[in-house]
């Protein structure tokens, strides 16, 4: 009997035996005693794992010596417990989750480009670049063709040179900025269509960009940002700080110790190497999760479970669970090999059928909702602006860029047909 909140919930005296067992398999015994006829009983020995160990023998054993006729658990069915045993369908279909530590609240240094991709920040200098050589060269020749003026020597030319370009990119930046009494002044006093429709075309691309930017930013700056330890179980190999934790004995404990090759050999080489990260009891694999660096593996409801315990006993928040489950499974009772496992195949089902089993689950998990909320990707992809979403304002600045060439052009033809006559 194993303390498996929320299949098992076992409470035992000072001598370390079972004086009281609540939790899912409560209302599942009963189920089976009712409906299918089974007897059955408490067992007083303290045995903590499924197989035979160096400490003793294991609960198999009852089914193997034939002490039993059903073990009734949170029991996986492993290539190797297969061997010597029979699983009837499971009372639950999980998957294993990854206890971490709680990740805190950091400052997003980041934030000020997160809402753009790259694509945009590129295209935006280029096209800001690019507006202002076009404001300057515009305004400049025709300027100095009208005029006509005398040319000064080439020192002064080339201070006036980078006084012209100078403004034209203030006025450029000015309007990205949103700075109205900058875009006030323009590039220069010459008030011709050309400056006004490209200086107006600008404005109407930079007004989009700027909107855009502004309301994605406050989702950024806003949201609290979170860097958890690790988002999948993929993630550890990539860390050689990162160590898993374990239940001695159960299901992961099997699963990484007979893995053969990916990232599951990883964790049993891990596990081979420090026999010391695996526990005898939860507490000590939370323990060793709330001083950092480490991730406790076991079945989703069962960490959700301990945490929303922790949670209670604490009042704050020391764990959560990671993002990406792994290791689909069926987990429930075992039978002896030979048995027909189709008696207890209908009684399991009818169970599933009825909503008993999500009932009786739903009824004893511990909530912890609270410490798994703040593990959402507030900054995902998801949420940024994309170049195509933006691809309409990059349209209208390159309509606006192209009519404005042809403005020029008409009144350079008009300027000089004036000067020829």
């Amino acid at each position: 009997m194993l303390h498996i909140p929320p299949f098992f919930d076992v409470v035992r005296n000072s001598s370390n035996h079972i004086i009281k067992l609540g939790g899912v398999i409560a209302p599942v015994l009963q189920w089976f005693s009712r409906t299918m006829n089974v007897k059955f009983e408490i067992i007083p020995d303290n045995i903590f794992t499924v197989e035979d160990n160096a400490a003793g023998k294991g609960l198999m054993s009852y089914i193997v010596e034939g002490r039993a006729e059903i073990l009734l658990g949170g029991v996986v069915a492993t290539h190797s417990r297969f061997q010597k045993l029979n699983f009837p369908y499971p009372l639950v279909i999980s998957q294993f989750g990854l206890v971490i530590p709680m990740p805190s609240s950091e400052v997003d240094v980041n934030a000020v480009w997160k809402p753009f991709q790259g694509q945009i920040w590129i295209f935006l200098v280029a096209s800001m670049t690019a507006t202002s050589l076009c404001l300057y060269g515009i305004s400049h020749f025709i300027s100095e063709f009208m005029k006509n003026s005398e040319r000064r020597n080439n020192q002064a030319h080339l201070g006036k040179l980078f006084e012209d370009i100078g403004r034209a990119f203030q006025y450029s930046f000015g309007v990205i900025l949103s700075q109205g009494l900058l875009a006030q002044g323009g590039t220069s006093r010459d008030q011709r269509l050309t400056i006004r429709v490209l200086a107006g075309t600008w404005c109407v691309a930079c007004f989009v960009l700027v909107t855009a930017y502004s309301s994605v930013l406050i989702s950024f700056v806003t949201s609290p940002n979170y860097k958890p330890l690790i988002r999948s179980v993929h993630d550890i190999p990539k860390n050689p700080q990162i160590k898993i934790t374990v239940n001695r004995g159960w299901s992961p404990d099997l699963i990484f110790s007979n893995a053969a090759e990916g990232t599951f050999k990883y964790l049993g080489d891990q596990l081979r190497k420090e026999p010391d990260l695996r526990c005898s009891v939860t507490e000590e694999c939370l323990e060793r999760v709330r001083k950092g660096s480490s991730a406790y593996v076991q079945e989703y409801r069962t960490v959700q479970s301990n945490i929303g315990l922790d949670l209670k006993k604490t009042g704050k928040c020391d764990f959560t669970i990671a993002k990406e489950l792994f290791f689909s499974f069926g987990a429930g009772l075992a039978v002896a090999k030979n048995m027909d496992i189709e008696h207890y195949n209908r009684g399991l089902l009818k169970a599933h059928q009825a909503g008993l089993l999500d009932l009786w689950f739903k009824r004893d998990m511990v909530d912890a909702s609270r410490c798994l909320n703040p593990m959402g990707d507030v900054a995902s992809n998801k949420q940024r602006v994309t170049l195509a979403g933006l691809s309409g304002a990059f349209v209208v600045l390159a309509f606006g860029l192209a009519l404005s060439v042809l403005c020029f052009c008409g009144e350079f033809i008009s300027i000089c047909d004036e000067n020829d006559t």
